[in-house]
């Protein structure tokens, strides 16, 4: 089921997908699910999650949001400070795009 391994998970819809930005081990992970959350869709390695982060997070819930772009975007706390990152690619991979104090 999607978002089951992740706290303080938050989960957005688009076009029938349904995407979901939630902690584990410090840091935070990014799902998808093309059947309504039933399961949870594999990357091309197989892997069902993906590290938006590679640096620890505050114990904060996570903001996502997909948008008409296709670019899927995560907010999260750390260090006081929010980071967004974004993905191109059905959160393939994740690039840092703004910091904010």
């Amino acid at each position: 089921m999607l978002a089951d391994d992740l706290a303080k998970a938050q989960i957005c819809e688009r076009d029938g997908l349904l995407y979901a930005a939630g902690l584990a081990e410090g840091r935070v992970w990014f799902e998808w699910s093309q059947n309504g959350g039933a399961t949870k869709a594999p990357f091309p390695d197989g892997s069902t999650s993906r590290p938006v982060t590679s640096e620890t997070v505050d114990d904060e819930q996570p903001a996502i949001e997909a948008l008409e772009t296709g670019e899927i975007v995560v907010a999260c706390s750390q260090s006081d400070k929010v980071r967004t990152y974004v993905t191109r690619d059905e959160g393939e991979h994740w690039e840092l795009v703004g910091v904010m104090e």
